[in-house]
């Protein structure tokens, strides 16, 4: 007799949707750590050009 022959196998006692709060507070902190890093990346070169950037200063005769 076999190993999977001699254990019991569980069943399915109940489906319940929706968020498990216990795993969803996880599953948030990581989207937003993604979302807000990836938007900080797309949006530090534009500030640095925008500090970069000078207008051309016009020599004193």
């Amino acid at each position: 007799m076999s190993y999977s022959e001699r254990v019991k196998r569980g069943r399915i006692l109940a489906i319940k949707w929706g968020m498990n709060p216990n795993s969803s507070s996880l599953g948030v902190d990581v989207t937003f750590l993604l979302l807000g890093s990836t938007a900080l990346a797309m949006v530090t070169p534009v500030i640095g050009a925008l500090l970069r950037w000078r207008k051309p200063v016009e020599p004193k005769p």
